[in-house]
């Protein structure tokens, strides 16, 4: 860490930076990143709205979700999760759009931000539900 680096803490971390941070995360443990089916990002944020847990990010707090479909959507996420992608920070192949990669030289930069151990240990917690949650 640099000087002057700040570690983010789950007070001041936002939902783009979680998501950046967890998008470095499953693209390190080899799984797949759903694009085109954004319902389990969506069932993932909405669980995590619901949990009691140490470290839990605050904006969790304030998320909202509709429920006009046959799950909870957040319009705040689906739009970040397609600005990543319109942005060229991730890359959703054609023909079928399923996954996103993420761009390497983007990961190196988002890998370099620290967390404070109570959000790290939230966002271990994150990446154990998304090992069962995205690979299914």
């Amino acid at each position: 860490m640099k000087a002057g680096d700040k570690i983010m803490t789950r007070a001041d971390i936002s939902l783009g930076e979680f998501v950046k941070q967890l998008t470095v995360r499953i693209h390190k443990a080899d799984l797949p990143m759903p694009f085109k089916d954004e319902a389990p990002w969506h069932l993932l944020f909405y669980r995590l709205k619901q949990e009691k847990l140490a470290g839990k990010p605050a904006f969790l707090e304030t998320m909202r979700f509709d429920w006009d479909g046959s799950y909870p959507r957040s319009q705040e996420l689906s739009n970040y999760i397609h600005a990543l992608h319109f942005t060229g920070c991730v890359a959703a192949s054609n023909p079928s759009y399923d996954h996103m990669s993420l761009n390497p030289e983007l990961e190196n930069i988002w890998a370099s931000q620290q967390l404070e151990g109570e959000l790290l240990q939230f966002v271990d917690h994150v990446m154990d539900r998304v090992k069962s949650d995205f690979a299914a």
